[in-house]
């Protein structure tokens, strides 16, 4: 029999992920922390839709990932916030040949496996796909993009191309980089600008090519990140090249909402300590002040606090 792809974390886009792959026949073991997400797709599957029209996939999922059986690969795609503790809740449960790939945002979710898997079978990289969950039990396929990965350390090399293979069945198109480092650093010059400013602002990924006055903001969130890096000596495009990447994203996914934009609209809690709060405390560690990274940050924590305060209120209410 073969072996199950474990998915962690069915937010829109581990739901995406699972549900391309489920309808590929390769079988996945979904772990989801949401009840009503949980319970629709026990009820009735996952619902996915794209291109081809809609398909109800079933699959089995749990609150944990059962330690009962072995996995081809597992995929971590939790919040940043909540790494640590999956990675604790790992722990024990798989073996230590499985690969653990994560594809999330923002920095120090390889690391946080690390601590408690063998980092030897760690895998870390990007993704361009875009994904809504639009209701417990129903995701949308926004954008199709692809996943660049790589191994977090030499000795994982070796699961790289069955995953690609994995991913190549379900139409995941799968490149592999030897620097994963910077591959995740330029997504985190694209999600630094995006995320902040479209929770702030209150808009979709594209309006920010269109609201006078950001554009000063784009170069300085760009140009603080590049220099922390290169103090990191991590080689990334030169700033003009990553605001430019920047603006491409934006154009690509113009009607897209962002993940952070959702968070703060519906009270959660957001990445923002693995994105632009990551670029403040990497820059200290070397001396680089990132002033308008740090200035972001604090403002998307005071907009969620707000948030989460007004819909919890909203909630004693009824």
């Amino acid at each position: 029999m073969e072996k199950p792809v474990a998915i962690v974390g069915l937010g829109a886009l581990g739901s995406l992920l699972a549900g391309l792959l489920a309808r590929a026949g390769v079988p996945v073991t979904g772990v989801c922390r949401s009840k009503q997400h949980r319970q629709a797709i026990e009820a009735s599957g996952l619902l996915l839709r794209d291109a081809a029209g809609e398909s109800q996939l079933r699959f089995p999922v749990f609150e944990e990932l059962p330690g009962d059986q072995s996995y081809a690969l597992v995929l971590v795609l939790v919040k940043s916030f909540d790494t640590e503790a999956a990675a604790r809740s790992l722990a024990g449960r798989i073996h230590p040949q499985t690969p653990v790939l994560t594809l999330q945002n923002g920095l120090g979710n390889a690391e946080a496996l690390a601590v408690h898997l063998a980092p030897d079978q760690i895998l870390a990289g990007t993704t361009t796909f875009g994904a809504l969950r639009e209701a417990p039990g129903i995701v949308r396929l926004t954008g199709r993009g692809e996943c660049e990965i790589g191994a977090w350390r030499p000795a994982a090399e070796k699961y790289l191309p069955q995953v690609k293979q994995l991913f190549a069945r379900g139409g995941i198109e799968c490149r592999f980089t030897s620097q994963v480092a910077a591959a995740l650093w330029r997504k985190l010059a694209v999600n630094a600008v995006i995320n902040p400013l479209t929770a702030l602002l209150r808009v979709p990924n594209g309006e920010l090519l269109e609201l006078p006055g950001l554009e000063p903001v784009f170069g300085a969130v760009v140009e603080e990140l590049w220099r922390v890096a290169t103090r990191h000596h991590i080689a990334l495009p030169t700033p003009p090249e990553l605001e430019a990447e920047v603006r491409r994203v934006c154009q690509l996914t113009a009607l897209n909402r962002s993940s952070m934009l959702r968070d703060v609209e519906q009270g959660r809690p957001t990445e923002i300590d693995a994105i632009n709060g990551a670029v403040v405390r990497w820059g200290r560690e070397r001396g680089v002040l990132a002033p308008v990274n740090e200035a972001l940050a604090g403002l998307v924590r005071a907009i969620s606090a707000a948030a989460s305060k007004a819909v919890t209120a909203g909630r004693e209410s009824q």
